[in-house]
């Protein structure tokens, strides 16, 4: 049986005075909303951070050291594993590396939720706010 492929899932988010939002992303030319996800190829995790630089425009830090959530892909995709962590947004570029190919939207976690359709990143949505929640108090 081959090894299965292991993916990286960005949640990133901001605080703000109506609680933390979350930036979708979607390809440009795309319907669906989801948190942008990358292969795993190395031991290297700063690697998530430099895809979102590049992809998103947003310079981001780990938030907390472990995965938030792990979960399988959907049966549409390669067969593995996505272990997705959440990130501080601390710069968002207005332009960026590879704009014309991915857009951005912020949204609270209740229009967050009903963008995505997947339930495990509509779970991963309730995993941030809550984790966000207790390191608040």
């Amino acid at each position: 049986m081959p090894e299965q492929q292991v993916f990286l899932c960005g949640v990133p988010y901001r605080m703000t005075n109506r609680g933390p939002m979350f930036c979708l992303s979607s390809n440009s030319n795309g319907v669906r909303w989801e948190f942008h996800t990358t292969p795993y190829d190395s031991d290297d995790l700063e690697q998530l951070l430099r895809v979102f630089a590049t992809d998103l425009g947003l310079e981001c830090s780990f938030r907390f050291p472990e995965p938030i959530d792990q979960f399988p892909t959907s049966r549409h995709e390669a067969p593995g594993d996505i272990h997705a962590y959440l990130l501080r947004v601390d710069v968002e570029y207005s332009a960026w590396r590879r704009r014309d190919e991915f857009r951005r939207r912020w949204c609270l976690s209740d229009e967050a939720q009903s963008r995505v359709r997947r339930k495990p990143i509509q779970r991963l949505i309730d995993n941030a706010v809550r984790k966000l929640e207790e390191w608040k108090s």
